[in-house]
């Protein structure tokens, strides 16, 4: 090998290591105390653009190539929706394919492939288009630490550039790289942006950094063992320069290789903050809408206080935790109006920076989490617990910021109480498409296609502006009597575009009297928990704005109007 004495870099090239060959290489450095050189070890290429799975040697990959897996890119116009327009719908590439509901062939469940195949099938990519999904966010998809097929999660990233081979069909040939490129190429022309869920905090084993150099890319105790605020091992050393230009180089690759829309990062509290300003500069001048969504936590702490006014969005626990709370009774009024304001007071400098979710693949699933069972599973979903869970529905959707759904979250599935279920497999973790067919997960499931609608509807602009809005655009609503009772009137004013709203929520007992003063307009009920109407419910009389009126909505329930008719 030859170094650039410049740059630091080692070179070499070989004749006869050609496309498809399998290659690796020895590295040898000094030995001693928290050292971990070792000249016998076949190590992995950090940058190979396929591995046949994670313990296996790098693939040569053709770059350019066309195959039976790839024909070229045909989404040439694609544009991703505006920040303000999104709705995220986190799911997993197996969980997505796997189950024999999602009417995938048998050899392509829990693959690339699959995820496309399940257009024309009614489950999968058909359902996402019906709820109105227009981004998907995966699970991690870089090579991650598993056998050729296990199921993993995929949070313990051995190879960066690689895609995960498990999802490929044919991974000994370095198909993934051209399969990846196929899915997310059919994603957008069935008009669904891309996301990708990235881990650059710690790394999976086989760890080829620590075996390539451990004291200059990982952060060490003084007696050289690994921090691991991560809670996986190990601590990556971010603000080291060539880690620091391995993590950019990476999502710059992933945005001009795979054409992805953007990232959220895992754990990325432990990125250092110099890194995520260099991935905001970089990637933005590759594509200046590009998606950036921070994990502003780890066991360590969190951070997010610090992004605020950047581009970086973030996962907004906050929010979660709120409109969950409040759903289940535990109100906390004050609370709820700065995380449905876009917690403009709390963190953020404009409503975009909130990515406002119930439920993600970590920690219980929404319906077991709001189960009354001592068991939590939410298997055994009852009618009350479908009221709670649309009642923090609607809180998610006519709030500011960025609404994520989990995948399933829209028709009540259930992980059986189980929390964390990274190790449970298809058993627990694939989703049941089935699921759609009971009866309370086909109310829960229109309704939640219902308040989609109407947030995406032109009307409903008023509940996605992506700059922070004028004073009292939300004017509150507190009834004296029902600390448990919340309502809000939005755009009432008309300052930005889109209709005016009124949003009463009851997660009382017992029957809440709103009494209000509706600002000037023509209004009528659009929602009642049940459906939502833009055209008005039949059943309700029209109210004109000025006059005073009582309210009342029933335990557990939810009430929405709206002006201009």
């Amino acid at each position: 090998m030859i170094k650039d004495e410049t740059t630091g870099v080692w070179e070499i090239r070989l004749l006869g290591l050609d496309t498809g060959k399998y290659y690796a290489f020895n590295v040898d450095g000094p030995q001693g105390y928290g050292e971990a050189f070792n000249d016998q070890a076949f190590i992995s290429d950090p940058y190979a653009l396929a591995v046949a799975h994670s313990m296996n040697n790098s693939i040569v990959i053709d770059r350019d190539a066309t195959n039976e897996w790839f024909g070229g890119w045909t989404a040439t116009d694609w544009k991703a929706p505006a920040r303000q327009d999104m709705i995220i719908y986190e799911t997993h590439i197996r969980d997505l394919t796997i189950h024999p509901s999602a009417g995938v062939p048998p050899s392509l469940r829990g693959t690339y492939a699959g995820v496309l195949a399940t257009l024309g099938t009614g489950a999968g990519l058909d359902h996402l288009k019906k709820m109105g999904i227009n981004t998907i966010e995966l699970l991690p998809v870089n090579e991650f630490e598993n056998g050729t097929r296990d199921y993993g999660w995929g949070y313990n990233t051995t190879h960066f550039y690689a895609p995960e081979a498990s999802y490929a069909r044919d991974p000994l040939k370095g198909s993934q790289f051209y399969e990846f490129k196929t899915m997310v190429d059919g994603l957008h022309r069935a008009g669904f942006a891309v996301l990708l869920d990235v881990v650059y905090n710690h790394v999976g084993g086989p760890n080829l950094f620590s075996m390539i150099d451990k004291k200059y890319f990982f952060r060490l105790t003084p007696d050289y063992k690994f921090i691991n605020f991560s809670a996986c091992g190990n601590d990556v050393r971010s603000e080291a320069p060539m880690m620091r230009r391995f993590i950019v180089d990476n999502i710059l690759y992933w945005m001009r290789e795979h054409r992805v829309d953007g990232f959220r990062f895992d754990l990325a509290e432990l990125i250092d903050m110099e890194t995520m300003r260099q991935i905001e500069r970089e990637a933005r001048a590759v594509n200046p809408d590009v998606i950036l969504i921070s994990e502003p936590w780890s066991i360590r702490g969190q951070n997010k206080e610090k992004l605020r006014g950047m581009w970086w969005g973030a996962w907004n626990n906050d929010f979660r935790y709120a409109a969950k709370d409040f759903a289940r009774g535990r109100a906390d009024r004050e609370w709820m109006k700065k995380i449905i304001t876009g917690s403009m007071d709390i963190w953020t400098a404009n409503p975009l920076q909130a990515v406002n979710y119930l439920e993600s693949h970590d920690d219980m699933a929404l319906a077991d989490e709001l189960s009354l069972r001592s068991d939590h599973n939410g298997k055994y979903v009852q009618a009350y617990e479908v009221d709670l869970n649309k009642l923090a529905a609607t809180v998610l959707f006519t709030s500011l910021g960025m609404p994520m759904l989990n995948e399933g979250q829209d028709f009540l599935r259930s992980k059986y109480g189980i929390s964390n279920t990274f190790d449970k497999g298809d058993a627990v973790n694939a989703i049941r498409w089935s699921d759609r067919d009971r009866p309370l997960a086909a109310e829960a499931m229109s309704y939640y296609r219902d308040l989609i609608t109407m947030r995406q509807s032109e009307q409903g602009q008023s509940f996605r502006p992506h700059l922070a809005p004028p004073a009292n655009y939300y004017m509150w609503l507190t009834p004296p009597d029902n600390a448990r009772a919340l309502g809000y009137i939005v755009n009432g004013a008309h300052e930005l575009s889109g209709r005016a709203f009124a949003v009463l929520l009851n997660s009382s007992e017992n029957t809440a009297s709103f009494q209000i003063s509706l600002p000037p307009g023509n209004w009528r009920v659009i929602g009642d928990h049940v459906t939502i109407n833009l055209d008005g419910l039949p059943g309700y009389p029209p109210y004109q704005g000025g006059e005073s009126v009582n309210f009342r909505v029933n335990s557990v329930k939810s009430m929405i109007l709206m002006d201009g008719f």
